[in-house]
């Protein structure tokens, strides 16, 4: 496996496969700079991804410490409703988008000076953007958005940068047993053809073969790894 002493930034470093992906990558001796709004093991820069701030960019700059970025890989996410109530949807909304589609934005145009010739983005999505579930609507249209943003930004980007989504299924993270009982786990593992749910490490694992492996004949692609959940969408 290639090493670079250049930097992965992770988002969304606290938990879940942002957690997971840090840890393995450092494993491996890799740099990792995390990004989380919330304090964890792997998190070395706290920022509110629904509201960065230029003083956020400079500090993501300074803890470069004179290094490039190698690769992004966004694995924040905001899953959540509304009430009813104009204000309440409005601000759902804005924080849904700016947390899983503009926030990744943002990092790729006012980082551009810090990436390495040949960089990397790997944003995380969901499999909710191509098949969804009722109360998921916000979720599911950031989610789609992201198809979108990978086209723009594959073609702003050219040979510079290999930019990528991985759609996701089920995963064994906070945001499904967030939103999810353990009744409705065991249910959607029930109707999958795997009979299983993925793991943070195992997906974490393949992300770091893709980005050193096979970055090169990504550009634009979108992967999806979900156990077989668009085969067969549970249903009573």
């Amino acid at each position: 496996m290639r090493k670079t002493e250049n930097y992965y930034l992770i988002t969304g470093s606290s938990s879940g496969l942002g957690e997971a992906l840090s840890k393995q990558l450092k494993k491996s001796g890799f740099n990792t700079l995390g990004i989380d709004k919330t304090e964890g093991i792997h998190t070395d820069i706290n920022i509110d991804l629904s509201n960065i701030s230029n003083e956020n960019v400079l500090e993501i700059k300074n803890s470069l410490n004179g290094k490039k970025i190698d690769s992004i890989v966004h694995c924040a996410a905001v899953q959540k409703n509304s009430s009813n109530d104009i204000d309440d949807i409005s601000a759902t909304f804005d924080e849904v988008f700016s947390v899983n589609v503009k926030s990744i934005y943002l990092l790729v145009k006012t980082l551009e000076n810090e990436f390495s010739d040949f960089s990397k983005l790997c944003i995380v999505s969901s499999v909710h953007a191509k098949a969804t579930t009722k109360n998921n609507t916000l979720y599911a249209s950031s989610k789609s958005a992201i198809q979108g943003l990978v086209n723009g930004l594959t073609i702003e980007k050219n040979e510079k940068m290999s930019i990528f989504e991985l759609i996701l299924g089920a995963m064994d993270s906070p945001m499904l047993t967030n939103n999810l009982d353990k009744k409705e786990i065991q249910y959607l593992i029930n109707e999958l053809p795997s009979k299983k749910i993925l793991k943070p490490v195992e997906v974490a694992n393949f992300i770091i073969d893709l980005l050193n492996q096979h970055a090169k004949i990504l550009h634009g692609s979108s992967i999806t790894v979900d156990n077989g959940v668009l085969s067969k969408l549970p249903t009573k």
